[in-house]
């Protein structure tokens, strides 16, 4: 985890002569992007994640990564696109997710002139080899198959206003049934950074 935030941080604050620019000599963001990213798995509910320092945490990382590819501006500033990734949860047992889904994205506010802080949101499916720890247990108790569920992902990220191509971002990794709607039990939800690069 440490590694990551260096890394973000590093790419982020040392990189904007690697923007990409337009005509007018403004940086402009690639419709394609890659990221990695790490973090811990929660204990608690998705409301209960969305402060990651007062969140309690299970005995288990999430490492992975995806990739985003933007085709449609309905507003200025905001662009819709589709995500696909894929990651591995490591605990006492270790299990495989992969999810697809549509995201979300505003090209955010910039403060103090260099940094531009961007939410977006990432709605969709998502499959894992095997349920683990709390995420088992809640499926137990709904008494309903884990392994297909919801995917939501709520996500802000931090770039430089010269090279908005590179971004360190926190996002909320969450799966679940949505109240059983989708025929599935649990829930699970961790808490991620990472760094993305666009093209």
């Amino acid at each position: 985890m440490k590694c990551i935030v260096l890394a973000a941080t590093v790419m982020v604050v040392a990189s904007p002569a690697l923007a990409q620019m337009n005509t007018t000599g403004e940086p402009t963001r690639g419709d394609q992007s890659v990221f990695i990213m790490g973090g811990v798995m929660g204990a608690g509910h998705e409301l209960e994640m969305l402060n990651p320092f007062t969140a309690e945490y299970e005995d288990a990382i999430v490492l992975g990564g995806g990739y985003q590819y933007f085709f449609y501006e309905p507003f200025d500033g905001v662009r819709v696109g589709a995500e696909v990734g894929a990651v591995a949860r490591i605990g006492e047992t270790t299990t495989g997710e992969a999810w697809a889904g549509i995201v979300t994205k505003h090209d955010g506010v910039v403060v103090g002139d260099t940094i531009r802080l961007s939410p977006s949101v990432t709605f969709g499916g998502s499959v894992v080899t095997g349920t683990m720890g709390v995420e088992a247990q809640r499926a137990e108790g709904d008494g309903l198959p884990g392994e297909v569920l919801f995917y939501l992902s709520p996500e802000i990220s931090v770039s430089h206003v010269d090279n908005p191509n590179t971004e360190a971002f926190w996002r909320l990794h969450h799966r679940s049934g949505a109240w059983n709607s989708f025929g599935g039990g649990g829930s699970a939800n961790a808490t991620m950074i990472g760094v993305r690069t666009s093209f």
